[in-house]
């Protein structure tokens, strides 16, 4: 494989596509009230006429206090999930380690080392034949790559799948993508479900997709070839193995940017209907196309060069 940059104090916000910037800012402002302080409630309880209801108010708002959003996640979605996840990954994978399977793990430590990542997350395999990987963990990160994955990428494409999943969590997306995959994720295929999807949980859906365009581009910065993290997305879209030493880039990005100027614009509201099933598995067109767009314009460049 080409040699690769590190690429030291990466700045994750200024990499982040900017509706998902804006969406994960405005998530993390949320704050979660809690009561702390009990006592109001035993002196009402005990002495129910020697106050006002303004007085009982005024000491009741004293005791209240707040997490944040990401707090309140860490103590209850993302606590659960992950001991879920923990388990299932445990119990039906393999764990990649420098022992057990050490040219795997080191595609790993390299991709952190490019990216500036010190804290190595937990790495493991699940058996599908398909070129697939996720990431899960927020306190406890763990990316799991099919067996797969491991014969069909190359050692480039590898490295852009890591760093992807190393850029979820470098930005911030897994506590909400846990909170998603927990409450919403389950129900994609419900026909109730897609009634009222898109008048409460729409905007959510849209993001979980939104989010794959930030990973890209963190994936493209660990790889640093644009080919390799276009092949990748090809091979993900449906590539037939037989055609892998053939693939026509070329003809990939003119659909990509067919896709963007053509449909996005004109049907945008169909877009973000489909987008509901899309969430969970995301157009690789429309990312390879948003992917392209970055990578022609300067911020690529310069957090090369400036890095």
């Amino acid at each position: 494989m080409a040699y690769r940059k590190r690429l030291h104090h990466l700045d994750y916000a200024s990499v982040m596509y900017p509706d998902d910037k804006k969406t994960i800012d405005w998530l993390n402002s949320l704050k979660v009230p809690y009561v702390s302080k009990w006592d109001f409630a035993k002196q009402m309880a005990l002495h129910p006429r020697n106050h006002n209801l303004k007085e009982w108010y005024e000491i009741f708002k004293a005791g209240v206090e707040y997490y944040t959003f990401q707090d309140f996640l860490r103590t209850t979605t993302s606590k659960y999930r992950e001991a879920y996840n923990e388990v299932e990954n445990q119990g039906e994978g393999i764990n990649i380690t420098e022992e057990s399977l050490p040219q795997m793990y080191h595609e790993l430590v390299r991709s952190c080392e490019v990216l500036g990542i010190k804290d190595i997350p937990a790495y493991s395999t699940d058996w599908f034949y398909g070129p697939y990987h996720f990431s899960n963990g927020e306190t406890h990160r763990r990316i799991v790559m099919m067996s797969g994955s491991a014969d069909l990428f190359t050692e480039a494409e590898m490295a852009f799948v890591l760093g992807h999943e190393l850029g979820h969590m470098a930005c911030g997306h897994k506590p909400y993508h846990m909170l998603l995959e927990t409450f919403y994720m389950p129900f994609v295929n419900d026909a109730a479900f897609k009634a009222w999807a898109s008048i409460i949980k729409l905007p959510l859906l849209e993001w979980y997709r939104i989010s794959d365009y930030t990973a890209d581009r963190v994936g493209l910065l660990c790889c640093q070839d644009i080919n390799s993290a276009l092949s990748t997305m090809i091979k993900k879209a449906g590539l037939p193995k037989k055609c892998y030493s053939s693939i026509n880039i070329e003809s990939f990005i003119e659909q990509a940017r067919h896709f963007d100027a053509d449909l996005t614009g004109t049907m945008d509201k169909v877009v973000k209907i489909l987008s509901i099933r899309s969430a969970e598995f995301p157009w690789l067109v429309v990312r390879a196309g948003k992917l392209l767009e970055w990578y022609e314009s300067d911020e690529y460049r310069q957090i090369i060069e400036n890095s």
